[in-house]
């Protein structure tokens, strides 16, 4: 089994010193190696702090999931990605943490790494290459590095690819919420770079586009359905996808999800008989969308740093993406919206399959939105309630991935909705 953690340091400022300030941090960070053996810190840790920071870590772990519409969210990533633990399967872990078991895998986890850095801004190639001659130096000890084809792929699973979906039904974490999140997840395919999935990634963005105000003016504005009606394309670790959701409290999850379909099912008339000017203005609209400059550095910062932790390194994305668009027609649209998203074969309209997961967090309360509420004894129960409809989640699927996901040379990022 592999295994893989992640670490981010990041600095950012006005100083002339930075370079100065993240080679301390890198310092700390390494004094934990070479301790082979050892079973006290290192003595660039103050004393107590190790008690200080797993509290913070308790109580963080302990206050996830609150909020009904953001817990949906995680709940999809959850059964996407088995690597992931939920913030309750973490809390557990803690469980009986020393310092001397803290040092030991510490110590373990930086004698082997892969190493990325990233230096913007007002900086030249001799600030560059003085920042990496730093960080080489600070790796140089105790450290066996680890050859970028050798880390561990990041798996995502795959939906089921039939009529029935899988359905995840879970309480809120605070049993006083009244609040229900219901959260519909299409998933499309993979990314790889080729230009058939650029293709199908500015399709994916442009159905967003369309879709989503009509869907909040409609279930949310007329209907009055819910206080969170929205749609969003879905990056999901180099995986398309979209997401429909809903948070209520005065609808239940069943109809929340069911008003889902029927816009799906409805909007397919509304998208054939769209005339080519609004199509064009669509076209027009994501495109200056995608063109559209950075507003600040750290803004810029992100989305670079975004495409080198994801690996795809193409910093000039969204260009390819319009160019991509020029060649998009309403066709192409309505075939990708029948092979996605409608529930209906469009010519004999029987319900056909789609890659679709469901996930209803269901409120508490006497109102419409608790209706179908798992019932928990204990709310420290919630958590093996939550692993356990993970685990079921990825036995449903047989644990089937969409494997490797590589990006060639020249590898793409979608810098919104990422996940």
């Amino acid at each position: 089994m592999s295994l893989m953690v992640v670490s981010q340091l990041g600095f950012m400022g006005l100083m002339n010193n930075l370079l100065v300030l993240a080679e301390e941090v890198l310092g700390v960070v390494m004094s934990f190696r070479g301790r082979d053996g050892e079973c006290e810190l290192p003595s660039t840790i103050d004393d107590g702090r190790f008690d200080a920071i797993l509290e913070v870590l308790r109580r963080k772990y302990s206050n996830a999931g609150m909020d009904a519409s953001s817990f949906s969210a995680t709940v999809r990533l959850l059964c996407l990605r088995p690597s992931e633990k939920s913030s309750f399967s973490k809390l557990k872990a803690l469980e009986g943490i020393t310092v001397a078991k803290y040092v030991e895998v510490m110590n373990k986890l930086l004698k082997r790494m892969s190493v990325e850095a990233f230096y913007h801004g007002n900086v030249d190639r001799n600030d560059a290459n003085e920042a990496a001659d730093m960080i080489a130096r600070a790796l140089t000890v105790h450290h066996i590095g680890i050859p970028k084809k050798k880390l561990p792929t990041k798996h995502v699973l795959k939906t089921k690819h039939e009529i029935d979906h899988h359905e995840i039904v879970l309480p809120t974490i605070d049993p006083k919420d009244p609040n229900t999140a219901v959260e519909v997840y299409f998933q499309f395919g993979k990314d790889d770079n080729s230009s058939k999935a650029i293709q199908q990634r500015v399709l994916t963005d442009l159905l967003e586009h369309i879709l989503d105000e009509p869907l909040y003016n409609q279930v949310r504005t007329k209907e009055q359905f819910g206080y969170e009606v929205s749609c969003g394309a879905r990056w999901t670790y180099g995986v398309l996808g979209m997401s429909f959701r809903v948070v209520t409290a005065c609808k239940s999850a069943a109809e929340s999800s069911s008003r889902i379909e029927s816009f799906l099912k409805a909007f397919r008339t509304e998208l054939e008989s769209m005339d080519d000017i609004t199509f064009t203005e669509h076209l027009v609209g994501l495109a200056k969308n995608k063109l559209e400059s950075f507003d600040s550095l750290e803004e810029e910062t992100s989305s670079h740093w975004s495409e080198i932790i994801e690996g795809r390194y193409d910093f000039e994305a969204y260009r390819k993406e319009v160019q991509s668009l020029r060649s998009i027609s309403k066709e192409d649209l309505i075939d990708a919206y029948d092979e996605w998203l409608n529930p209906l074969c469009p010519k004999k309209g029987k319900p056909k399959k789609r890659r679709r997961m469901v996930v209803h967090v269901v409120g508490s309360g006497n109102g419409p939105a608790s209706l179908g509420r798992p019932v928990i004894e204990k709310e420290a129960a919630v958590g093996d309630e939550v692993d356990c409809a993970l685990q079921q989640f990825h036995t449903s699927v047989k644990h089937e991935s969409w494997g490797r996901i590589t990006f060639g040379s020249s590898p793409e990022i979608h810098r919104a909705n990422t996940v």
